[in-house]
């Protein structure tokens, strides 16, 4: 038996100009699988409204006079506190949750491939007595964790003079432009261009964000390379935020998480205090960040307990190089730092073996809203 084919949403932005009608077309066609239309904004079921151009206020009242029954869809790329809200740059799941809800709310057919892409969207929480808990962000693929952590042997602790091996310098390396590149993008609250033999990407302000389009073998060879000033040039871009459609972005943090430890791969930056405290400001968002071997234990055990790199690792009977990789990865993205407060050293991480290790991770799990968790070390 044939499917009925669903009539599209028929779709306006009548504030946008003739190349962003241009672009939104060829997104609604090819992105969505045609399950919207652009049409002229009497014809339209819903509105879309940029509201990071122009007077967003007024426009968006205009538009509820106007057309009143037409819910609006509005586009930035910070977050806002609308139901119908999509991420700039436009993703294909993002739109295509807003036009479920369009749908709904205008009590018209269901898209059964629209609903499965909702009901993917948040699965159920880990409960007591469930499978050990596990991060819900990517992690290096089987046999590739050495890429990331590296393989180095642990240092000794009674023989300092040896610790240089462990220490790295980003600045010889495209992470450190990146952090040049981030530095200067909050600064001037504007986004940086980063120029090199891989074209060009676009660092925002803020966590945004980033069409790396690179397979990671590519990436990889980037990391591992010094780099100088007269390779990778940096740029304040365009003030305007142009309506650009990304196939596989990754936000700010994420990506500068993923060039510090492929470019680490289990050492530390340059004037780290391997022998000092170091602070986690606070818990990294691991459903999202790619996850290096032991990051859970590492950060439930380090978080509120300002404590030095290789206690850490002693403590919970792991290789130095995965609490090493995963500070530097922390550190570029402003998580973590050498602790200098008076308070940061008042109390001491705590000791816990297998028992407490679980009660540690039950704790975050409940702050973190997962229910009570075990853990398998």
């Amino acid at each position: 038996m044939n499917e009925v084919p669903l009539e599209p949403v028929k779709v306006a932005a009548p504030w946008m100009d003739e190349r962003s009608h241009g672009m939104l077309r060829e997104f609604f066609r090819v992105g969505c699988k045609a399950r919207c239309v652009l049409v002229e904004p009497e014809r339209a079921q819903a509105i879309i409204i940029d509201v990071d151009r122009g007077d967003a206020t007024r426009r968006l009242q205009e538009a509820r006079e106007r057309w009143p029954g037409a819910p609006v869809i509005e586009l930035s790329v910070n977050y806002t506190d609308q139901a119908l809200f999509v991420r700039k740059p436009l993703r294909p799941k993002g739109m295509t949750r807003a036009l479920l809800s369009v749908r709904r709310r205008l009590k018209l057919v269901n898209d059964p491939v629209v609903e499965s892409v909702s009901d993917a969207r948040t699965p159920p929480p880990p409960h007591e007595g469930s499978a050990s808990f596990k991060p819900r962000g990517p992690v290096p693929e089987p046999g590739t964790e050495s890429l990331y952590v590296g393989q180095g042997a642990n240092l000794d602790r009674g023989a300092p003079e040896t610790w240089t091996r462990a220490l790295y310098d980003p600045a010889l390396f495209l992470q450190g432009f990146l952090q040049q590149a981030v530095t200067l993008a909050e600064e001037s609250g504007q986004a940086v261009t980063v120029t090199g033999v891989w074209g060009q990407w676009r660092i925002p302000p803020t966590n945004g964000p980033i069409d790396i389009n690179m397979p990671d073998h590519h990436l990889r060879s980037l990391c591992v390379v010094n780099m100088n000033e007269k390779e990778v040039r940096l740029a304040l871009a365009d003030d305007s935020e142009p309506l650009t459609c990304m196939s596989d972005p990754i936000s700010r943090d994420a990506f500068i998480w993923k060039v510090t430890l492929l470019t680490a791969r289990g050492r530390v930056p340059l004037g780290t205090p391997l022998g000092a405290p170091v602070f986690l400001r606070h818990w990294p968002d691991l459903n999202e960040l790619l996850v290096p071997p032991d990051a859970m234990r590492i950060a439930a055990l380090w978080l509120n307990h300002p404590i030095d790199l290789i206690s850490l690792a002693e403590r919970l009977d792991i290789p130095q190089r995965h609490v090493f990789s995963l500070y530097s990865a922390c550190s570029a993205i402003g998580l973590a730092g050498p602790a200098r407060r008076a308070s940061d050293g008042l109390v001491d991480a705590p000791q816990v073996d297998g028992r407490g290790m679980r009660g540690l991770i039950n704790r975050l799990g409940e702050k973190l809203g997962l229910g009570a968790q075990t853990e398998s070390a």
